[in-house]
C-alpha cells in the first residue's frame, strides 16, 4: 500500500532516484527493528480493539443480537470510530509539527534555498507521516476488510436473494437488483479508500498549518479547535443519523440525504454502510438513500483533490514566506 503511495510522488521525490530527504524518511520504517515495531504495534492495537469490542458488546447486550456479521459490526463500530478519530488527530499533529522541527534544527532555510527543496521536503514529510502511522492505518483497513467479508457472506444469504430484498425495500425501489449489487460493491470499495484519503488529508492540512502558522501557540490552538470540531460533528451527526433511522427525527428528504451523506463521508468514513443491515436501513428510510455511496465517491474525489491542492499551496507558501 505504502509503495503505491510512494509511486505517486513526482519523479524528483522518488527514493530510487536519489532524493535524500525521502530516503531519510523511509529509512525510519525499514529494517528488522522497524518491522518488529510495526508487528508489535499492530498486534497491540488489534488486541485493544478486540477487548473494547467485547466490553462494548457485553455492556449493551449485543452478544445474541442479530447474525454474526451484525454482532461484529455492532461491537466494533464505536471502537473503530475512536481509532479513526485518534489516527486522524495524530496525522494532523504530526503534519503541524514538521516544519517547526526543521526550523528548530536550523535546516528549513537551507532546504528553501535549494531548488524545489521545500516542496520535496514537504512531500517527503507527508509520506513519512503515513509511514509512522502505518500500524493504526493497517488496523483500520483490517477491520474494514473483516466487515467487507461479513457483507460478502450476507450477500449470499437466503440463496442470494438478500440483495433483491434490499433493492425492493429501497425508497424508491431500485429498478433492478443488479444495481443494488453494484451499489453495495461501491460502498465496500469506498470503505477501504476513505481511511487513506482522510488520514492523508489530515497530514496535508497539518503541513499547511505548519507552513502558514509560525507561532507554536496559535498552531496548537488551531489543532485543538479542528479536533474538537471534528469530534463534535461526529457525535452530533451520529446522533442525528441514528434518530433518522429510528424514525425519531423528522426532517425534509433533502436534509436526511445530506446529513447521512456528510456523516458517511466525513464522520465515520463509511462504517455506517459497511454492514448490510445498516445499509439496508439507510436505503429503506432515507429517500434516495441507496445512492448515498455515489455522493460519497464524488466527495472522496473532491477531498483527494483538496488535499493535493493544500500540499501545492503549502509548497508555494513555503517558497514565498518560509
Amino acid at each position: 500500500m505504502i509503495s503505491r503511495l510512494r509511486n505517486l510522488l513526482p519523479a524528483p521525490a522518488q527514493p530510487r532516484l536519489g532524493n535524500p530527504l525521502l530516503q531519510y524518511e523511509l529509512s525510519k520504517a525499514q529494517g528488522r527493528a522497524a518491522g518488529r515495531n510495526f508487528a508489535l504495534q499492530l498486534t497491540a492495537l488489534m488486541l485493544l480493539l478486540a477487548i473494547a469490542a467485547a466490553l462494548y458488546a457485553g455492556a449493551f447486550g449485543l452478544d445474541d443480537a442479530g447474525n454474526l456479521s451484525g454482532r461484529l459490526w455492532g461491537s466494533l463500530y464505536f471502537p473503530a470510530l475512536a481509532l479513526q478519530t485518534i489516527t486522524w488527530s495524530l496525522a494532523l499533529a504530526l503534519g503541524a509539527a514538521s516544519v517547526r522541527a526543521e526550523r528548530s534544527r536550523k535546516t528549513w532555510d537551507k532546504l528553501r534555498a535549494t531548488a524545489a527543496g521545500a516542496g520535496l521536503a514537504l512531500r517527503a514529510r507527508w509520506l513519512g507521516i503515513l509511514y509512522r502511522l502505518r500500524a493504526p492505518i493497517a488496523a483500520i483497513l483490517l477491520l474494514r476488510l473483516l466487515l467487507a467479508l461479513g457483507a460478502l457472506l450476507d450477500v449470499t444469504a437466503f440463496g442470494g436473494h438478500y440483495v433483491k430484498m434490499l433493492s425492493a425495500a429501497a425508497a424508491p425501489p431500485l429498478v433492478d437488483w443488479r444495481v443494488g449489487l453494484l451499489l453495495i460493491a461501491l460502498s465496500a470499495a469506498l470503505s477501504l479508500a476513505q481511511p487513506l484519503v482522510m488520514i492523508g488529508s489530515a497530514a496535508a492540512l497539518g503541513l499547511f498549518l505548519s507552513v502558514t502558522v509560525a507561532e507554536r501557540f496559535y498552531g496548537a490552538l488551531l489543532q485543538v479547535a479542528l479536533v474538537a470540531l471534528t469530534v463534535v460533528f461526529v457525535v452530533l451527526a451520529s446522533a442525528g443519523v441514528n434518530d433518522i433511522l429510528g424514525g425519531r427525527l423528522i426532517i425534509s428528504d433533502a436534509a436526511q440525504f445530506v446529513l447521512i451523506l456528510a456523516y458517511s463521508s466525513y464522520g465515520d468514513w463509511g462504517l455506517l454502510l459497511a454492514h448490510l443491515g445498516s445499509l439496508g436501513a439507510v436505503w429503506r428510510v432515507a429517500p434516495a438513500g441507496a445512492y448515498v455511496c455515489v455522493g460519497m465517491a464524488a466527495l472522496l474525489l473532491l477531498q483527494a483533490l483538496f488535499a493535493d491542492g493544500l500540499m501545492s499551496l503549502a509548497e508555494q507558501t513555503s517558497e514565498r514566506r518560509g
